[in-house]
């Protein structure tokens, strides 16, 4: 055989054995594809973490009649302390309220609203905690003095407590959450009817989580109203009716004598409560049964008055406007108490 010919049988044979070789033996494999792993993975894992959530709007406040609804849920001494040394941090750009962020020489956080909703949202949240309802660390401070830009004092001011151990994760409506047409629920609706809460806004309903650190159980979701300033005077107003007007405060704050002249109940039908509620989302007071709203007649009717006065004392009202509250809240309780 000649050369030539020896070559070519040879290069026939590599040729042969090149297309009988595996491919892994003569080519580099991409390495495995495992996103698709990883996303079930994370889909497997968020499932299970919803799966744990528990939503939860109401707790048995248990001795009701003990409460200190002077204190209130911080208890004694949570309070910030009006001759204490506060600094400015920064403005608060949430809400229409003019609001700020201080520390104190504790370095406890809180934020500073001005304005007309400094009494009636301590008073309102210490009602709603002693219902058994989750409220935040309001307090009414007649007077500070906060240290930066300048140096300044506020007066007739409501602190919120700020970094109280959970984190918002969420805010929740008043058509849709997981306690429709439950007797928390439906508590809760008449509460704010009771008080004349007439700013029923989704973004005034929050969701929080405890923080890992807190020591609180991390798979509860908190349902809660955050603000509770909208209240204890009339519900209405003319502006609010006209449409390009819609969001127009529907009616007054902290106003003991409208509180007290306005009508609460207008009557039962179908066996729900009818509301005397002339605030935004009129909708959202629609449905509640006469015998939830019973339940948190019957709760709050447990307060003494006493209590209810601690209420409103700690809301910085005078004397006279104590006096006022306490007798048309006492009223109102027992209108829900003697429903039929």
């Amino acid at each position: 055989m000649t050369k030539s010919g020896l070559l070519c049988l040879l290069l026939t044979g590599l040729f042969v054995l090149a297309l009988s070789t595996p491919p892994s033996t003569y080519a580099v494999q991409d390495p495995p594809d495992n996103t698709k792993k990883d996303k079930k993975d994370k889909k497997d894992k968020k499932d299970k973490q919803a799966r744990d959530q528990k939503p939860v709007l109401w707790r048995d406040p248990g001795n009701i009649e003990g409460l200190d609804l002077f204190a209130g849920p911080g208890g004694p001494g949570a309070a910030p302390d009006p001759r204490g040394k506060y600094t400015f941090e920064s403005r608060s750009k949430s809400g229409t309220s003019e609001k700020i962020n201080v520390r104190d020489d504790k370095n406890q956080e809180w934020q500073v609203k001005f304005g007309a909703e400094a009494r009636p949202a301590p008073a309102a949240a210490r009602i709603a905690w002693a219902a058994g309802y989750f409220v935040d660390q309001d307090y009414f401070v007649r007077d500070a003095h906060i240290e930066g830009r300048g140096g300044f004092d506020v007066w007739d001011v409501r602190f919120k407590r700020k970094d109280d151990g959970y984190k918002e994760e969420d805010v929740w409506s008043w058509h849709s959450n997981p306690f429709m047409g439950t007797r928390e629920f439906d508590g809760l609706k008449t509460l704010s009817a009771l008080l004349n809460n007439w700013d029923m806004k989704t973004e005034n309903n929050k969701v929080v989580r405890a923080k890992k650190k807190s020591g609180n159980d991390r798979d509860e979701l908190i349902y809660y109203v955050s603000d509770w300033g909208a209240t204890l005077g009339k519900t209405g107003s003319v502006f609010h009716e006209i449409p390009f007007l819609s969001s127009a405060p529907a009616g007054s704050k902290g106003d003991a004598v409208a509180y007290a002249t306005q009508t609460f109940i207008t009557g039962v039908k179908d066996g729900k409560v009818v509301f005397n509620y002339k605030g935004k989302d009129k909708k959202a007071m629609e449905g509640v049964t006469v015998e939830h709203a019973r339940w948190l007649g019957d709760l709050l009717g447990r307060l003494s008055d006493k209590q209810l006065s601690d209420a409103f004392r700690a809301g910085g009202f005078t004397d006279q406007e104590i006096q006022t509250y306490t007798k048309a809240l006492r009223d109102r309780i027992n209108q829900l108490r003697n429903l039929k």
